[in-house]
C-alpha cells in the first residue's frame, strides 16, 4: 500500500537582506506571510497574498510598499513542488524572488517601461507543521 503524500504547508526562505516565512494555512485558516527586509517586518494574511499555480511552481506575491500616484512595490517568489519523505522531515530548496517596482500615474498608465525588477536568490526549507490552538482559544473547524 502506498503511503499518503506529505505536502509541506510551511516555507522559510532567506536571501540577500530578506527573510520570508510563508504558511499555506494557519490556526485561523487563511495563509500567512511574514516579509522582513532590514529592520522592517510586514505581515500578510488571506487575500493580501496572491498565489498562482504555474508550470514552473507556485508564484506567491504581496505588495510591500505604495506611493500614491507614483508607484507600488511587490515581492514575488516561486515555490517548487515538494513532497516530503516523512511527517517530521524538512526539504531544503533554492528558488528566486523578484522585487518589482510598478509605475503608476493618476491620469492612467505611464508611457514606456512600467516595471523594474530586482532578482533575489533565495534558499529555503519546506516542512509540514500542525497548528494547535492554545487552551481556551477558539478554532474554526
Amino acid at each position: 500500500m502506498a503511503s499518503p503524500k506529505i505536502i509541506p504547508n510551511q516555507y522559510d526562505l532567506r536571501g540577500q537582506a530578506v527573510r520570508i516565512s510563508y504558511s499555506t494555512s494557519s490556526i485561523a485558516g487563511p495563509p500567512q506571510l511574514s516579509f522582513t527586509k532590514g529592520r522592517q517586518t510586514l505581515n500578510f494574511s488571506g487575500n493580501d497574498i496572491v498565489s498562482i499555480e504555474t508550470n514552473i511552481g507556485t508564484l506567491i506575491s504581496v505588495t510591500i510598499a505604495r506611493v500614491p500616484d507614483k508607484d507600488f512595490t511587490s515581492f514575488s517568489f516561486l515555490l517548487p513542488s515538494v513532497e516530503l519523505s516523512g511527517t517530521s522531515g524538512k526539504q531544503a530548496f533554492q528558488t528566486i524572488g523578484v522585487i518589482t517596482i510598478h509605475k503608476t500615474f493618476l491620469a492612467g498608465p505611464p508611457k514606456g517601461v512600467r516595471q523594474k525588477y530586482k532578482v533575489v536568490a533565495l534558499r529555503g526549507t519546506a516542512q509540514r507543521v500542525s497548528f494547535i490552538a492554545k487552551e481556551g482559544s477558539r478554532v474554526k473547524k
